[in-house]
């Protein structure tokens, strides 16, 4: 394993590539007529300059871990960059209370939906999303006493059901995976260490590591604050992104210049795409009562929606099974079973959207009317239905409107009027 994230296997290539690229162009700017003669030359070199300027972002991950590991927090694949570039600024600077607060501050609900987004397509993760839903409630409304204990809980169970029985806190646990940001050593393994600290005092000082077995055994009276329960959720997410590369076996490989080129380029644009992602304006009540899919865009989540129960109400099984997030990937004739199963004893007589809301970049929220016979009885309710946009094949969040994703309405948001 490498001492430093930036030389992971897949990031050493760009690396090289940058100290080639400058070597050459300075002995190309010794001969400045090249570029009066080929254009092309000239735009390349002004493309790598350009990506020479971003290349400070390579060193951050290790900076990152170096100022705030100790302190709980760990550099994980899917941290902003935002985030990433001004703690480690402000760390810099010296201004360490002024960066913690900034961390802790970044667990927000924003966040918080995110990861249960996540969740909700992700083995064993999935099994747990409604208690991480009770367990968000607690945290923005600070009921941290709660909601620390259990999600040290169910991170422990997590660990255990996706490597075999290992506990997160056990000594046996291996975090460390090969060309990882998140399970590098510097960053989940040594985070794990740190949590899992002896703790044979019992003490009333007030702590911001969240300790487990001075937290679970009674040791750590004085644990219930904001610092450590942010960092619970912060290890939550750096979880699902161990499981995430854990499934993928990763081998070390010669990758060319081009391609680390091509890989990081993309990887600057998806990033730059999600920070520059803003919220779609609020519409009033009456906006959202006269939309039709004809006055709507077809790549819009409120499209989506108003076509699914357009079917439902016009008993079309088949076309709400490809609609369902969770039968992506599963047989279509099997699932629209389970579906003429489920929807079938409800007859939907009428509906029209009251509120859409953006969550992320990739989920809406949209309440919705809907006006129903259940058992010979009449029912009107208001239900707020997840949208999540994901990729067709695999399920998996995608930014909205990105190639090869679409819509899909998650059936938990209906499981009150359903089940």
């Amino acid at each position: 394993m490498s001492k430093k994230i930036k030389d992971n296997e897949s990031i050493k290539p760009l690396v090289n590539l940058l100290k080639i690229g400058g070597v050459s162009f300075k002995i190309l700017d010794k001969f400045s007529l090249i570029y009066t003669l080929n254009s092309k030359i000239r735009l390349l070199k002004e493309e790598f300059l350009k990506i020479q300027d971003m290349s400070n972002i390579l060193d951050l991950p290790d900076q990152f871990n170096a100022l705030f590991a100790e302190n709980g927090w760990i550099c994980h694949g899917t941290l902003s960059q935002n985030i990433l570039e001004e703690s480690v600024k402000l760390g810099s600077e010296n201004k360490i209370d002024v960066a913690k607060k900034l961390l802790i501050d970044s667990i927000d609900e924003k966040f918080i939906n995110l990861i249960l987004l996540k969740c909700q397509s992700r083995e064993h993760f999935k099994l747990r999303v409604d208690l991480l839903k009770l367990l968000k409630n607690d945290y923005l409304e600070k009921r941290y006493h709660s909601c620390i204990p259990l999600l040290l809980a169910l991170i422990d169970g997590l660990a255990n059901d996706i490597s075999n029985h290992i506990g997160f806190f056990t000594e046996k646990s291996e975090f460390e995976l090969f060309d990882s940001i998140t399970a590098h050593s510097s960053g989940l393994p040594f985070l794990k260490t740190i949590m899992n600290s002896s703790r044979k005092i019992t003490s009333c000082e007030e702590i911001t590591i969240p300790y487990r077995n001075g937290i679970l055994h009674g040791r750590d009276l004085n644990f219930a604050n904001k610092e450590v329960a942010s960092k619970c959720w912060w290890v939550l997410a750096a979880l699902i992104d161990w499981a995430d590369e854990r499934s993928i076996e990763k081998y070390k490989n010669e990758e060319s210049p081009s391609e680390a080129l091509k890989k990081y380029s993309e990887t600057v644009k998806l990033q730059r795409k999600i920070d520059s992602w803003r919220k779609r304006p609020i519409q009033s009540p009456y906006f959202w009562k006269n939309q039709t899919p004809e006055t709507l865009e077809k790549n819009s989540p409120e499209y989506r929606l108003l076509e699914f129960l357009q079917s439902w109400k016009d008993k079309q099984w088949g076309k709400l099974t490809p609609t369902l997030v969770h039968t992506i990937g599963r047989h279509h004739g099997a699932e629209t079973r389970k579906i003429i199963n489920d929807y079938s004893v409800i007859q939907l007589l009428d509906f029209y959207i009251m509120d859409s809301n953006d969550q992320t970049p990739s989920s809406t929220v949209i309440k919705t009317h809907l006006h129903y016979l259940k058992n010979d009885q009449s029912f009107t309710k208001e239900v707020s239905i997840s949208m999540n946009y994901a990729d067709q094949d695999s399920g998996l969040p995608k930014l909205r409107n990105e190639p090869k994703g679409k819509w899909f309405i998650l059936q938990n948001s209906l499981s009150q009027i359903l089940f």
